[in-house]
């Protein structure tokens, strides 16, 4: 018989003599709640369950009962399960589960799966689609990924995601977890996960129970009753000797696993045996008896020959699912003993067969067979099993790169451990796996030791870690040390040089151009080259220049820095580097920007092209998101959809969630009550989901949108959690008092306190650093001290002119120009204070971006230029009032119409509203104040509303909507919303 004859009969002895107990012994409470949350799998109620137990506790019993409850159901499972080891491999359960699913279904190509191609073929590697380069390299996308997957499976019915031994899984895997915690919640998706109380994944254990405690169900030991009933399950006699029951329950704790080894045990060493078809005591149970799993198995493996042991111990340092057929040649034994061996372990329930090959019964079983490996037995097998398992498996794929870095430090190789890791944290930072890549990476630099080339090796790799982990700071500390050692990169070359750029990129993220600045210049010499460029290879010569090109425009050496980047365009164009060309040419527009405005989105559009013939999805994205931020300062809103639509494709989510943070942004601005809501609520869901920065400000823009639904509660929370995080950032306090508080003091008609928060949020303006936004508040504190203070505010609009004059935005020059008329009226030159307000209102009504704002501005001017007696505030009030009647803002509005009262001036009368008539309505006879009714109607105000807002009666409001239904021949309140929006009367 060959050796898979005998690896066959193996397995089936195994099964003859096997002690398992066939029965789920007390175990119903856990039953019940699996059945019920396998059922919530088709009422689209999913998200995460952990059986949480020690080990052998029956937490995989469990696991294979809600398998079958989800096969019942008609639903798909997968099954993923995670190894212990140093360095684990990202993902490997979750990639285990799918690569099993789909090795031979076809995998669906659901149209939400799309931008995800660039993940799941991380994950699945013969995943279909296109691959798009990712822009977004994070654990919390894999798992929405994963979950959009899982969610498309079985006809989007969902399914059962299994996921065993989750405190041996690694960093990216526990993150995937917790994200499917919450995003699974509402999708028919479960993600069942058995676990132990131990490892790195006792801090998510702790916070899925805080958030859910059904979440998460403990296994608890049995009772001494349930492990009478197993011990008779297992023995199948209802009447078991009952001085093995006493043991049983005396040692085994009420562990499942431990009643079923102990008794292996027993039978193992002849003190269980069965005579005249019956099992019977032979004695000797009172003695000195194992207590734990490792007692028990290390008296059956003392009871192996020594091959056999060898065999066991070798098995066991390949892992739990090992391959048998490098065991003789490790073991230099012949195959028919190694099988010999199998069948024996397989016997003691040591092994099980495992399809084709074997595993150990349980991971605890080979824990415990390696704790009893003597170490100069496990070096002398180590030494032998390493060679056999990088033979068996050139390029060392997957989790065995991992294995032979365990195997070399287990034979004392410790320097050609260390090389593997280096390896492995390769892979793994091109994978987007971050947490794991600096795991292996500081484990090899462990290993180096004293070993500086080895050293320096791995410190190269951790360098460029840090910068794609964003550790800008620990980044540059390591990489300034690299670039110090003599030893690292043979201390010349072009290497080194490479390593240099590498350090100077990680300088310009922490904020330190400086020290960019001065790696640049090493770089140069380290390459050969002199400033020109000098005899440095054409490629490296135009990868330092791009990297200058941006060093230069931080220390604000303008020329310099448009001659690098021109010189890296041209030199990359000849080497074929495109990447190179698109980090040149973005330095090129951001120049233009400041010196030649009408010029920088030529460069931008070549970046973008260039990035999209080449696939450069990074850099296509960083240059339409450089158009779109200049479109935006000239209130051209559609390119930063476009970008956000272009993200989508990419898969490229935290840029989805950055564009809805500037939509939100812009919605605030605008007073756009509904508009801010949504993009505010979508930042913070995609924000907390992703784990992103822009969390506290996403949180901010919503507090904002809250203060203009005039909902104080929702706002105050939505605060609070923009401060959790740092509850002294001037620039959240800034905006929070400049800009939100002050948005809702306006909604509430509370404008007697505008002047102390304006005044504290400049307090926190001049803490904050230097930034791309001006925060709009400071336009307003300029504006009250302008139209209250005796010296017409001189210093406070001097120091808001000069932010305004650094960003080109004629919605800010218009808000500038307000307050500069506002002066000169109180300075008594009315002429050019009307005609310079004039001009600005009208910019306002152009612009669309910032109106809100704007329109708080002209209030607070209109209100002081009633009380003093200069301008034109019936004008104003009316611009103003019009604009908070038709966002619905009553009391705004309200306020307008009792500054109004006390000019004198007539409020308007029925058929003398504000509103201009569009000619088509006009033809119909509808009149200026039912336009202003139609207005306000689809703008959602009820009647009362309205008729608050227009000083009329709910009565006069109701013949208005009817006299508009007669005249335009439609009826309700969602028609006549329509014949506003065809009519250019509601925002598109």
């Amino acid at each position: 018989m060959g050796i898979a004859g005998d690896a066959r009969t193996a397995g089936k002895l195994s099964a003859e003599r096997s002690l398992v107990c066939p029965d789920l012994i007390g175990r119903s409470r856990e039953v019940s709640i699996l059945d019920e949350r396998v059922g919530a799998i088709g009422r689209r109620r999913g998200g995460v369950v952990v059986l949480l137990g020690d080990g052998g506790l029956g937490k995989t019993r469990l696991a294979r009962e809600a398998v079958a409850l989800a096969t019942a159901a008609g639903l798909p499972v997968l099954a993923g399960r995670s190894v212990p080891g140093a360095n684990p491999v990202p993902y490997r359960a979750v990639a285990e589960g799918l690569l099993a699913a789909f090795r031979s279904t076809p995998a669906p190509r659901a149209p939400d799966l799309a931008a995800f191609d660039g993940y799941l073929v991380r994950l699945i590697p013969d995943w279909p689609g296109t691959s798009p380069a990712r822009v977004d390299e994070s654990p919390v996308l894999f798992g929405e990924a994963v979950l959009r997957l899982l969610r498309s499976m079985a006809g989007g019915r969902g399914c059962l995601l299994l996921l065993e031994d989750l405190h041996w899984a690694d960093a990216e895997t526990l993150a995937v977890v917790e994200y499917l915690s919450d995003a699974a919640r509402d999708e028919p998706v479960l993600c069942l996960c058995t676990a132990r109380q131990e490892g790195a994944a006792s801090e998510l254990l702790d916070r899925l129970e805080r958030r859910d405690p059904l979440s998460v169900i403990r296994v608890a030991p049995l009772g001494g009753p349930d492990v009478d009933r197993m011990v008779e399950a297992c023995l199948s006699t209802p009447t078991p000797p009952a001085d093995v029951v006493e043991f049983l329950r005396r040692h085994s704790d009420g562990n499942p696993f431990l009643v079923e080894e102990l008794l292996a045990g027993l039978v193992a060493m002849g003190q269980l045996a069965v005579e005249d078809g019956r099992w019977v005591s032979r004695g000797g149970l009172t003695a000195r008896l194992p207590r734990s799993l490792h007692d028990s198995i290390r008296r059956r493996l003392t009871g192996l020959d020594r091959v056999t042991r060898r065999v066991v111990d070798a098995a066991a340092l390949l892992g739990r699912r090992f391959d048998w057929e490098l065991l003789p040649g490790i073991c230099e034994v012949d195959g028919r003993a190694v099988v010999h061996a199998l069948r024996k372990a397989t016997g003691d329930q040591l092994i099980v067969a495992d399809g084709s090959g074997f595993s150990f019964r349980h991971a605890l079983t080979r824990e415990a067979v390696l704790a009893e490996v003597l170490p100069p037995d496990r070096r002398e097998l180590a030494a032998r099993a390493w060679p056999a398992i990088e033979r068996a498996n050139p390029g060392l794929p997957g989790p065995i790169c991992e294995l032979a870095a365990e195997l070399a430090e287990a034979a004392g190789e410790r320097v050609a451990a260390a090389l593997r890791l280096v390896e492995s944290a390769r892979r793994a930072l091109a994978s987007g796996a971050l947490s794991s890549a600096e795991a292996a990476a500081r484990r090899a630099r462990e290993l180096a030791g004293s070993d500086r080339n080895m050293a320096a090796v791995v410190d190269e790799v951790m360098v460029h870690v840090f910068v794609a982990a964003g550790k800008a700071g620990e980044a540059l500390e390591l990489g300034r040390r690299v670039v110090a050692d003599p030893v690292g990169h043979h201390a010349e070359g072009a290497q080194r040089a490479e390593m240099l750029v590498a350090v100077a990129r990680a300088a310009v993220t922490a904020g330190d151009p400086r020290s960019a600045e001065e790696m640049i210049s090493q770089a140069r010499s380290a390459s050969g080259s002199d400033a020109e460029g000098g005899s440095a290879g054409p490629a490296l010569a135009a990868r330092i220049d791009a990297v200058a090109a941006h060093v230069a425009l931080e220390r604000n050496r303008l020329e310099d820095a448009e001659a690098l980047a021109r010189s890296a365009v041209e030199a990359s164009g000849r080497t074929d580097q495109p990447e190179v060309a698109c980090e040149a040419l973005e330095v090129l527009g951001r120049l233009a920007r400041v010196s030649r405005p009408g010029e920088s989105n030529a460069w931008f559009e070549q970046e973008a092209d260039l990035a999209r013939t080449h696939g450069l999805a990074r850099w296509h994205l960083r240059a339409q998101h450089e158009l779109a931020l200049t479109a935006w300062t000239r209130a051209d809103f559609q390119p930063l959809r476009d970008t956000r639509d272009l993200a989508v494709r990419y898969g490229a989510m935290i840029t989805v969630a950055v564009m809805d943070l500037s939509l939100a942004d812009i919605a605030l601005s605008a007073f756009d009550r509904d508009a801010s809501l949504t993009a505010a609520r979508c930042c913070v869901e995609a924000s907390r989901r992703y784990g992103l920065a822009t969390e506290p400000i996403a949180w901010l823009w919503l507090a904002g949108a809250y203060a203009l639904a005039g909902d104080d509660g929702q706002m105050n929370a939505a605060i609070d959690r923009a401060l959790t995080r740092d509850p002294d950032d001037p620039r959240i306090l800034a905006d929070l008092y400049g800009r939100v508080l002050v948005t809702r003091a306006v909604v509430a008609d509370e404008l007697d306190s505008l002047p102390a928060l304006l005044d504290t949020s400049m307090e926190y303006v001049r803490r904050a650093p230097p930034a791309a936004s001006i925060y709009p508040g400071r336009l307003l504190w300029a504006t009250v001290h302008t139209v209250t203070d005796d010296d017409f505010g001189v210093g406070a609009r001097a120091e808001c002119t000069a932010a305004v004059e650094r960003i080109d935005m004629p919605v800010l020059r218009a808000a500038r120009d307000v307050y500069a008329a506002a002066a000169l009226a109180r300075q008594g030159d009315a002429e050019r204070s009307q005609q310079i307000m004039r001009d600005a209102l009208a910019a306002f009504g152009r612009t669309g971006l910032g109106t809100g704002m704007g329109y708080v501005q002209i209030l607070v001017v209109a209100r002081a230029a009633l009380r003093e007696g200069w301008g034109e505030p019936v004008v104003w009030l009316r611009e103003a009032g019009a604009f908070f009647a038709a966002g619905g803002y009553d009391r705004a509005a309200r306020r307008c119409r009792l500054l109004l009262a006390e000019t004198g001036a007539p409020v308007s009368r029925r058929g003398r509203g504000d509103s201009a008539v569009p000619t088509t309505l006009r033809a119909l006879g509808v009149t200026s104040r039912e336009v202003d009714v139609l207005k306000l109607a689809a703008a959602g105000l009820s009647t009362k509303a309205i008729a608050e807002a227009l000083f009329l009666s709910p009565k006069t409001v109701e013949r208005h909507l009817s006299s508009l239904s007669d005249r335009t021949g439609v009826r309700g309140r969602r028609a006549l919303t329509d014949v506003a929006r065809r009519h250019g009367l509601t925002p598109a």
